[in-house]
């Protein structure tokens, strides 16, 4: 099954080593300086797509990645804003169950999780809900010292099929804002980095306010 039939049926697609070891290790070491002091309780910290690091930018709108959305979003891709996230060695529970779109709103957006480093099931990998995109849910609105305000309650969950996704240093996972996704708890003790750009099909209307500031993708 290619890659643009396999997210229509399931919502996200893994697209092995995208990046080098190397251009991985050089983002981690920049995150690590640039964001880890600054990030709240859930380790995120966002950048507009005007205001993001040059080597960020890079990562973002690489042509081996660029070319992938294309075969899943279309031809123009419209980049938004991206965030380096870490699971603290020292805060290890794991993310709630979500869908992205719940936090924007508006028409499709598409991230992409792509792995600094190893992400395995000790370390907080994802886990995703295949064919979770085809609808936007309800979501329960949540203060606690997590940091996900908006989040699908785990007895909401009735018999669905979760597939966990490990992946390896500079792998990415592609997937829908609809698609339900939660993480594993970090139990290695040891911080894990990953990179979330996140984008949406230039040509279609989006009435999502997020984004004031976007970049259409230029491609040769």
């Amino acid at each position: 099954m290619d890659q643009h039939t396999f997210f229509q049926e399931n919502g996200y697609v893994i697209a092995p080593a995208v990046y080098t070891p190397d251009e991985m290790a050089a983002c981690k070491l920049a995150a690590q300086e640039l964001t880890e002091s600054q990030s709240g309780p859930s380790g995120v910290f966002v950048w507009m797509c005007d205001a993001i690091p040059p080597l960020f930018e890079q990562i973002a709108c690489h042509p081996r990645l660029i070319t992938i959305l294309q075969r899943i979003i279309g031809p123009r891709i419209e980049f938004l804003s991206a965030k380096p996230v870490f699971k603290s060695a020292k805060i290890n529970f794991a993310s709630p169950w979500h869908q992205d779109q719940a936090y924007w709103g508006g028409g499709p957006k598409y991230s992409a999780w792509i792995a600094m480093e190893e992400a395995t099931l000790e370390n907080g990998c994802l886990k995703v809900i295949p064919g979770s995109h085809r609808s936007a849910l309800d979501h329960a609105s949540v203060k606690d010292q997590i940091g996900f305000g908006n989040r699908i309650l785990d007895e909401d969950l009735k018999n669905e099929t979760i597939v966990d996704a490990p992946l390896n240093t500079g792998d990415a996972l592609i997937f829908h804002d609809c698609l339900l996704h939660s993480s594993h708890p970090n139990l290695s003790g040891r911080d894990r980095w990953s990179f979330i750009p996140t984008y949406r099909n230039a040509d279609l209307l989006d009435p999502s306010t997020s984004w004031s500031r976007t970049k259409i993708i230029e491609t040769t």
